[in-house]
């Protein structure tokens, strides 16, 4: 006998009772993605931290070694994007940090919200349904474009028509299927702006729909388990880097709702640099200690911190000032 399949109406009002601002689905076969380029870049490009990838790369390339008899992959967009500035307000004597750190560990909150939903699937159609925010073997950008909530940007982000790129992304794999085909795919929205690549620092953005990782900021700032290259421009930036984002045309005219949780915590929106290399480990516990940052240590955001001041005392000298050059 066949199980009842996932009622679309029913599944979009669950999602948006959870908290949760769009929600798609996809057939769980075939998974949407070059396998084999898949592979070659994981083998290639992926930098030695990043080696989790490929070591779970046959999960991601096979759903249903996570959830046996899956069907559907339920994909989940939650906007974090308020009205606070970036970097281009930023004082001199401050470090930027993006605006997905800023704030409380969003794992925990969007988690909430997404197995909320998982639970809610498998109390109303007695299915079975596991959740993942960003911390599962799941490729959550090319299931949120198959799933219909967006496409994949000049910068390499999924980029949703209503709220840009600030999004948060949740995956439910489930065993049912749904009444309805999978949301149409949403058409590539870049054309010819390239504003994203002009932006970028560092040069990171090159290749349409490729960052570069050995030039990101994000990835030396956030990931990376030693210090930037000297020669890598810092920007400003001292924990992530939101400027291929801040000046998207999608980013740019998307409503910004302004989530309580996602909000600057204190400190945080423009940290003096000054304070954060003076901050012991209760101190850095204090301010970063419940963000995604925390995760990164205090000696690793203290050094990013020093160049920064470094850079920005060498700015700030006068052009005759013979200890400039």
């Amino acid at each position: 006998m066949t199980p009842d399949p996932i009622h679309a109406r029913t599944l979009r009002a669950m999602a948006a009772q959870a908290g949760l601002d769009a929600v798609g689905w996809a057939p769980s076969s075939p998974v949407p993605v070059d396998a084999e380029a898949l592979a070659r870049r994981v083998r290639d490009d992926m930098p030695p931290e990043l080696g989790y990838v490929g070591r779970r790369l046959a999960d991601r390339l096979e759903p249903s070694r996570l959830l046996p008899g899956v069907r559907t992959i339920v994909m989940s967009a939650l906007a974090y994007a308020g009205p606070a500035p970036g970097i281009e307000t930023m004082p001199a004597d401050c470090g930027y940090v993006s605006r997905f750190a800023w704030c409380r560990d969003y794992h925990e909150e969007v988690l909430r919200r997404v197995a909320d939903l998982a639970r809610g699937i498998e109390a109303h159609w007695g299915a079975r349904a596991r959740a993942y925010v960003d911390t599962g073997p799941v490729l959550e950008k090319a299931w949120s474009m198959a799933a219909g909530l967006g496409f994949i940007g000049r910068n390499g982000l999924l980029i949703t028509p209503r709220f840009g790129s600030f999004v948060f992304l949740g995956a439910i794999l489930v065993d049912r299927d749904v009444d309805e085909p999978a949301p149409p795919a949403v058409p590539d929205g870049c054309g010819t702006c390239t504003a994203c690549r002009d932006a970028c620092p560092t040069d990171a953005l090159q290749v349409p729909g490729c960052v570069a990782l050995d030039r990101c900021l994000a990835h030396w700032t956030v990931t990376a388990r030693t210090s930037p290259p000297p020669d890598l421009p810092l920007a400003g930036h001292l924990y992530g880097c939101d400027r291929c984002q801040d000046v998207c045309p999608w980013n740019r005219r998307a409503p910004r709702p302004d989530p309580p949780a996602f909000r600057p915590l204190p400190g945080l929106h423009y940290p003096m640099l000054q304070d954060v290399l003076d901050m012991d480990e209760d101190a850095f516990a204090r301010r970063f200690g419940a963000t995604p940052a925390a995760r990164r240590g205090r000696l690793a955001v203290q050094d990013v911190a020093a160049r920064l001041a470094s850079a920005a005392q060498t700015d700030a000298r006068p052009a005759d000032d013979p200890s400039a050059g």
